[in-house]
């Protein structure tokens, strides 16, 4: 496996919560700016390594402390050990996915931002060439987000909400979806909420869940 913050703490991948908290107190408590002007005197002057030890300590501790925040934030570790997956075993659809996840992450209110640096491992999405544009005539009835053929409205139909998207399809056709995708959003990662038939007054907020517009 490529170096990770896993190797960095000395942590298994599939430490526990308290595991990792336990690992990075150790970490932390460790890095000190004696011991870091210490290491630095082995590779340089005394006065050159005393000089030098604060930004090295300050940035360190800075990168040690955020690395754990985001070890401990369940959803920023799946997001982390989806990007370590696609790294270690890449496949254009992994890697795409894996982007739009920290993107999507990154978007979000948190404390954990996903560097550029990690978002330039997986490589630009490839954008296909502009084809001619052929005029179609516009279908006359919904289709499913699934499998791409038209529903009627006024007959049985499902509806997956999370926190970035909405599917609206088949009942058989997003049933199946949900339980593919183990009932969790590939890209956002919440848990997909069914509706059958939502009213077109229901409206879908992310922070406040369902409000309804008077």
């Amino acid at each position: 496996m490529e170096s990770s913050v896993y190797l960095l703490f000395g942590l298994n991948p599939e430490a526990s919560p308290h595991e990792i908290l336990r690992k990075c107190k150790q970490y932390c408590n460790r890095w000190t700016l004696p011991a870091v002007r210490d290491r630095l005197s082995i590779i340089m002057s005394h006065a050159e390594a005393a000089t030098t030890a604060p930004t090295v300590f300050r940035e360190g501790e800075i990168y040690l402390k955020s690395t754990a925040a985001m070890l401990l934030d369940p959803s920023a570790r799946q997001c982390y050990d989806a990007w370590l997956d696609a790294v270690n075993k890449p496949s254009p659809e992994k890697k795409k996915l894996t982007r739009s996840r920290l993107l999507w992450f990154n978007d979000t209110e948190s404390n954990v931002y996903f560097s550029e640096s990690m978002l330039k491992v997986l490589g630009d999405v490839e954008v296909p060439p502009p084809t001619a544009i052929v005029k179609t005539s516009m279908p006359s009835e919904p289709q499913c987000r699934e499998c791409r053929c038209g529903f009627q409205l006024s007959g049985q139909y499902l509806v997956l909400h999370c926190h970035c998207t909405t599917r609206v399809g088949h009942v058989q056709c997003l049933t199946d979806f949900a339980a593919r995708v183990q009932h969790k959003c590939p890209v956002c990662r919440q848990h997909l909420l069914k509706r059958h038939q939502v009213s077109k007054y229901l409206f879908w907020n992310v922070k406040e869940k369902y409000k309804f517009i008077a």
